[in-house]
């Protein structure tokens, strides 16, 4: 491990000798649509093919001489010499309205909450020598209606079962209280040593790794960001084998603080609210990616985080578990699987920008293997997957104008051999019982526990512009299903989100608007049907709810 860090810091500083900053900021999660831009014209051949977009955030220094660059060189900002910089960052509101139940994900800050939401973010970036400084501070207003959970009158069983499987081992609360919310958080801020491509610091930023557009298997930007310190890749290092880039992270997680619904349930004489360690969790995390010399444009990556109570973390001094105990024979304690909860993935991305092609995948485990005779006798047991394709056509043989088309497939719930082998839902842990989650919201794909979710979103695009659709269905918790109704055999429960957005992007000037709209109908909304006995006309209709969403995003860049 010292090695590594060695070989990486001896790299940048060679590299620092001969290279000055372009811009002193990294590009918030939040300001996606640059991202965006600069992936698709990396796909349309007009963008430098080593940068990955697999390790996010990026940072400016990646987008020289481009459309971003050219708009930062005419922003507010003071520069002395090379040694000192600051400049102001873009002012971005992001306002989210779901008319009844919370709908969609990788938002940020934003909650899963009904009702209206509104998040400001604006700050500044400054450089003095190698210190680089980001204070980009969030303020978060949410409505916080109330809504619809799971229904209060259901069974006592079914009760039974929703904590046992799924609330007992899980910080995801249904509401975040009772009333209007108003925070102030530190948001994408950060204080790094930049030496040439490699930083090292803190930061309180998002972090999304891998290749999904719509869906992360491991870190996302589903939940706020979280406060850790970091070693990373601001650029790819060349190298004679290929582009290397990494991430490594010690990271604190927080509890919701909210308890979950009917907390005080009793069944057979005893509470199904289990008592949870409400300690802070400490997680470590390992990204890594590689661009062969001989492929160009494939890359190959890996991820994987251990989380622990952080008493235990400092009590066993176990601060870089991801680069321990891969396998479950290696762990002479057993201490890993009993006390440790971990998740890995495996990933894969390819392009060719003279047809306009881009492949991805993204293969995750809820659980380790024994061994590697286990990896080949059942890869599936506890398995996450993830698949997408884009394709981008020329629109009417006009330069710079394309249909982009892409279909992403999430895969997490249980394979069959859960008769055999339960592996628990994916992000639960049978001894760390708040689950993958940072103040209540899971830290990977934002469609939640064994999801499964199908996007298709087509759009025309222009530099900026865009007008699209999104068309997508969304299988709500899929093992808690099975669990459920396993013993009535009844197939008609499955809670099933089908949705319809319209999406548009506009820039005036130096203000840019992204908006998205659309209408989402529920079929069986939390598992409920209204006939429960079977009758002739067997499919009866389900407790269905219609719920409108939009949101709109506003970047003004000073």
């Amino acid at each position: 491990m010292k090695r590594i860090f060695g070989y990486c810091l001896g790299v940048g500083l060679n590299f620092w000798i001969a290279t000055s900053a372009i811009a002193q900021s990294n590009l918030p999660l939040s300001l996606g649509a640059f991202d965006e831009y600069y992936h698709r014209a990396q796909l349309a051949g007009d963008y430098d093919t080593t940068i990955s977009f697999l390790l996010k955030p990026l940072n400016f220094q990646v987008f020289a001489n481009g459309f971003v660059d050219t708009l930062v060189s005419d922003r507010l900002h003071y520069q002395k010499g090379s040694w000192f910089e600051i400049e102001a960052l873009p002012v971005l509101s992001s306002n989210l309205y779901n008319q009844k139940q919370p709908f969609g994900w990788n938002n940020g800050a934003l909650l899963p909450a009904s009702g209206y939401q509104q998040l400001t973010s604006l700050g500044f970036a400054a450089k003095v020598g190698p210190l680089r400084v980001q204070l980009y501070p969030e303020l978060l207003y949410a409505e916080n209606k109330s809504y619809d959970g799971f229904p209060q009158n259901a069974y006592g069983i079914l009760w039974a079962r929703y904590f046992g499987a799924n609330l007992k081992y899980m910080d995801t609360p249904e509401k975040f209280g009772e009333t209007t919310i108003r925070q102030q958080r530190w948001g994408q801020s950060f204080a790094k040593l930049e030496i040439g491509p490699i930083s090292l610091g803190v930061s309180n930023e998002n972090i999304y790794w891998g290749p999904g557009k719509n869906n992360s298997l491991i870190m996302s930007n589903n939940a706020r960001g979280f406060a850790h310190l970091t070693i990373h890749t601001n650029q790819p290092i060349k190298t004679p084998l290929g582009y290397f880039e990494m991430q490594v992270i010690g990271a604190k997680l927080e509890n919701s603080g909210f308890d979950p619904p009917n907390a005080n349930f009793v069944w057979n004489g005893g509470f199904t609210a289990a008592t949870k360690n409400r300690d802070w969790r400490y997680l470590s995390g390992v990204m890594a990616t590689y661009q062969p010399k001989w492929i160009p444009r494939l890359s190959l990556g890996f991820t994987r985080v251990v989380q622990q109570y952080g008493s235990q973390a400092i009590e066993q001094r176990d601060y870089l578990g991801a680069f321990g105990a891969l396998f479950r024979k290696d762990d002479i304690n057993n201490v890993t699987e009993q006390d440790r909860d971990q998740l890995a993935s495996l990933f894969m991305h390819y392009f060719a920008p003279k047809s306009g092609d881009e492949f991805y995948f993204e293969f995750a485990r809820n659980d380790a293997f024994w061994n590697l005779r286990d990896f080949f006798l059942e890869p599936g047991h506890s398995a996450g997957y993830l698949l997408g394709y884009t394709k981008l056509f020329s629109y009417q043989q006009k330069e710079g104008q394309y249909i982009e088309s892409n279909i992403e497939l999430t895969l997490l719930q249980q394979s069959a051999n859960r008769i055999i082998r339960n592996a628990s839902t994916f992000y639960i842990h049978s001894r760390v019982l708040q689950g993958y989650t940072n103040y209540g919201e899971i830290l990977g794909a934002g469609s939640g526990p064994s999801s499964n979710v199908q996007t298709l979103n087509v759009a025309w695009v222009s530099g900026m512009r865009k007008l699209g659709i999104q068309v997508e269905r969304y299988v709500h918790n899929n093992d808690l299903y099975i669990e459920l109704f396993t013993d009535i055999q009844d197939p008609r429960r499955h809670w099933i989100d089908a949705s319809a957005f319209i999406k548009g992007r506009l820039q005036v000037d130096r203000l840019i608007l992204d908006a998205k709209i659309g209408v989402i109908k529920s079929f069986n909304y939390q598992y409920q049907i209204y006939n429960q006995l079977r009758t002739p006309e067997f499919y009866v209709p389900g407790v269905d709810v219609i719920n409108f969403s939009g949101s709109l995003n506003l970047i003004y860049l000073l």
